[in-house]
């Protein structure tokens, strides 16, 4: 059993639990979301965070992918309002506008290795068809087959 509590603000750990209230958005709309640690952190050593269900299964198929010899590397997860903003403001029209990502849910990550460029050609890889044949065992599903690193919890039983 996990002991798990909430705080606002940078968090703290308690044993392997990490847990936060932060602002999420859904539809535009602002309200708070108990997001928990997926244990990894992004290039600027923040703790990469989910909803609470959504780490719970990215952490139980993290274990799967391990067993089978992948690494879930996370580039990002929960993205706060001005995390958005940036990258809309970096990537255009193709970034979610804030308010309206599944990032700001807590409920899609971003993986590194899942395609590869061979001479200047964009391929899927082995990772990749992984995740397409085990994520939704997880709650998992690529919802943007654009950009196949991006993966969004949708829960197990209604998809699975």
């Amino acid at each position: 059993m996990t002991l798990l509590f909430t705080l606002v603000g940078n968090g703290a750990s308690l044993g392997d639990a990490h847990t936060q209230t932060v602002v999420a958005y859904e539809r535009g709309d602002p309200r708070p979301l108990y997001a928990q640690a997926i244990h990894q952190r992004d290039r600027r050593n923040k703790i990469l965070l989910l909803s609470m269900e959504a780490a719970e299964q990215f952490r139980e198929m993290m274990v799967r992918a391990a067993k089978d010899g992948f690494h879930l590397q996370v580039i990002s997860a929960f993205r706060t309002h001005r995390e958005q903003r940036i990258l809309r403001k970096r990537k255009g029209d193709i970034a979610a506008l804030p308010g309206w990502s599944n990032h700001q849910q807590g409920l899609s990550v971003d993986l590194a290795g899942t395609t590869r460029k061979i001479k200047g050609k964009r391929y899927r890889t082995i990772l990749y068809w992984w995740l397409v044949r085990n994520a939704k065992k997880y709650g998992f599903y690529n919802d943007v087959p654009n950009e196949p690193w991006h993966w969004t919890y949708k829960g197990v039983r209604a998809h699975g």
